[in-house]
Formats: structure tokens, sequence, C-alpha cells
């Protein structure tokens, strides 16, 4: 597509009004709503008890699954279930959990025995309606095992120097792109599972992939705008409910400062730029940590502060509460306004009452 089209994607994005306040918002602590703006992992296919404790004592709530707690669907369905009543009893009111898993197809897919059947790539090469088709038969097999957050599709372009997500993009060409992480997104977002578009603003065009080290996009100001970005902003249009955030530095458009921890990027260009109302996540936190000595709760507070909502992590329960710590002392501080903290959770809260895991009690 052409430049003056690509131009015409981008222009007469609006921002729309805020949603009024949750009610719950006014009755839950500090230590409530920072439980809401951090992800971990679990270690096995069920829930320990200890984990159950330290879910309810540290009021946390989101779970990211990997391979190593899918044995099979029954037993999905049985952790899922361990999960959401942990998060129910863990506060004043019962707000249950997210539960995200990575299930891209081809090389990133967790549960090999549920769709997507086709990689990106291959979705890429076919129809756009194949994509929707493949979101959709997602979002049903991971919504019926009690999955509700798809961290998917890669909205990355396939470029160079390094074609750091050649095996996970749909492709190089900014609109088709779009088109494609726009319908798998709705195909996902048909059946109540939300769809995260990764890795903004565009991981593509990377030194290398950012889980292996530190990672550097050199592309323009206009290419990462007006390439770079088309397909973010077209699944945003289409009414996309996550993005999460990379942990690339953007020299030419954002300075030296990671994207994950970079209020520029995760608010001025995210926000204010495309208009999106919806939730942020970062990527996995520790492959940022280097920035902090490896201090991995230093990272949930500086993404926080940043402007991400959510501070995603694979470390387990205990990490987690050090995460959480790390925020909360960051508002106890004033180094985070509490009214931050304020719009992020009511951010968390409207998508947990789209999936149906939150009805607010007046």
């Amino acid at each position: 597509m052409g430049t003056i089209a690509i131009g015409l994607v981008l222009a007469g994005s609006t921002l729309p009004a805020s949603s009024a306040p949750d009610p719950v918002l006014d009755r839950m602590t500090l230590k409530e709503k920072v439980g809401q703006l951090v992800m971990f992992s679990v270690r096995g296919t069920r829930l320990t008890s200890a984990e159950r404790d330290v879910i309810q004592s540290a009021r946390l709530s989101n779970v990211i699954l990997f391979g190593k707690n899918y044995k099979d669907r029954t037993q999905l369905e049985n952790l899922t279930s361990q999960i959401q009543r942990a998060a129910r009893a863990g506060g004043s009111d019962p707000i249950g959990a997210l539960i995200a898993v990575d299930q891209e197809g081809g090389v990133v897919k967790r549960f090999e025995d549920m769709a997507p059947w086709y990689s990106a790539p291959q979705m890429g090469d076919r129809p756009k309606s194949l994509a929707y088709d493949q979101g959709r038969a997602t979002g049903r097999g991971l919504g019926n095992a009690g999955v509700n957050v798809d961290l998917a599709p890669v909205a990355d372009l396939d470029l160079p120097p390094e074609r750091v997500m050649a095996s996970r993009s749909f492709g190089s060409e900014p609109v088709p792109v779009g088109r494609r992480v726009k319908a798998f997104a709705r195909g996902l977002q048909s059946k109540r599972t939300a769809a995260a578009a990764k890795h903004f603003p565009g991981l593509g065009g990377a030194t290398q992939n950012s889980d292996y080290g530190r990672a550097y996009v050199y592309r323009s100001r206009w290419r990462l705008r007006h390439v770079d970005a088309v397909p973010f902003r077209i699944a945003i249009e289409g009414g996309l409910k996550m993005v999460m955030l990379s942990h690339a530095i953007y020299p030419k458009d954002g300075g030296g400062r990671p994207a994950s921890i970079n209020r520029f990027i995760a608010t001025e260009r995210l926000r204010s730029g495309f208009g999106f109302t919806g939730v942020s996540i970062s990527d996995a936190l520790e492959a940022v940590a280097w920035w902090f000595d490896n201090d991995v709760a230093r990272a949930c507070r500086a993404t926080v502060w940043a402007g991400v909502d959510i501070a995603l992590i694979t470390g387990d329960v205990y990490s987690a509460r050090s995460c959480a710590h790390a925020i909360r002392a960051g508002v106890e501080t004033g180094a985070i306004s509490e009214r931050h903290i304020d719009r992020s959770v009511q951010r968390v809260l409207e998508l947990k009452r789209w999936l149906g895991v939150y009805e607010p009690e007046v």
C-alpha cells in the first residue's frame, strides 16, 4: 500500500470518552488496587495451598499459564476454576482473575492440542477470513477451559535487519498484516476472550529479540509511526481489548529507555496518539530487568509508573508479592500517584466486566 493510503489509515483516530468510575474503586484498599495490576505464573497443573494463601493475602489477581500448567482440558478447567476462586476470595469484592496464555499458533503455542492450527505466516498468506476463523476457534477452546486472555496476535511486521519476528508475523506489508491482526482479534473476542496485540510500538525491525538481551529499533520516526504502527492502529480501531508493550529501545522516537518502562511510548503514543482506552500490559519484565540490575520488582514499579496497566512477570506468587509491594511503595512515596493507579484499575475492571469474571456490587 502506498504512503497516501497508509496516511489515511493513521488519520482520524479520536480519543473515546472515559467510562464512569467503577463504584468499587472507592472501597478498595491500595493493596487490592495494586493486586489488579500484576500478572504472574503458577508452578504446576493445580494451584497449591501455598499459592492460594499468597494470592489471597497479597490480593493478587491475574495469572499467565504456560505449557507446564497443562496436561489436558479437564485439568485446565480445574486449574482455572481454582485460580478464580482464590482471586475472588482475596478482597472485599468478588473480583475474578485475568487468566492469560501465549496461544499465537506456530512456534509460540502453549496448548498444543488447541487452535490456532495455523501459524501467523501461514495465515498471512491466506485470506483474512482464515485469521478470523482461527481466532474464533482459539477463543472457543480457551474460553471453554476458563482462559480469558490470549496474549496474541503478533502485530509486528517481518522487517530487516534481523527479521526477528519472521516466524511469528503475518507478513511485511502493514495494511494486510493489520487486517489479519484485526480479524484474529475479532475472532477471539467474538468468544469473549480478550486479544492482546503485541509488541507495541513494533518489534519487527529490532536488532534482536528482546527476550535475549538489549534490543534496539533504529527505524526512523516516520517509519515507526506510518509503517510499523499501522497494524496496531487498525486493530485498535477494530475494538482491540489489550495491547502489550515491547521491551525494545526506540532511539528515534522514544529515546534511550525501553518502551515498556517509557512514559512517552506507553502514555503519549499509545493513549493520546492512538486513542487506546483498553488495557495495556508489559511483556515479561524479567527480560528488561537488566535496566534495574536484574531487580524485577523495580521493573514492575517502573512499568506502572510509565503508564502500563499490568506488570507481567513469569515468576511465582512470591515474586508477584514483591512486585506488588514495589508498586505500592511507589505510591506511598509519591513516585506514582494513586489517581494514576485508579485509572489503570478502572480499565482492568472494565475488561473483567466484559469477560464476565466481575460484577460490581453497588
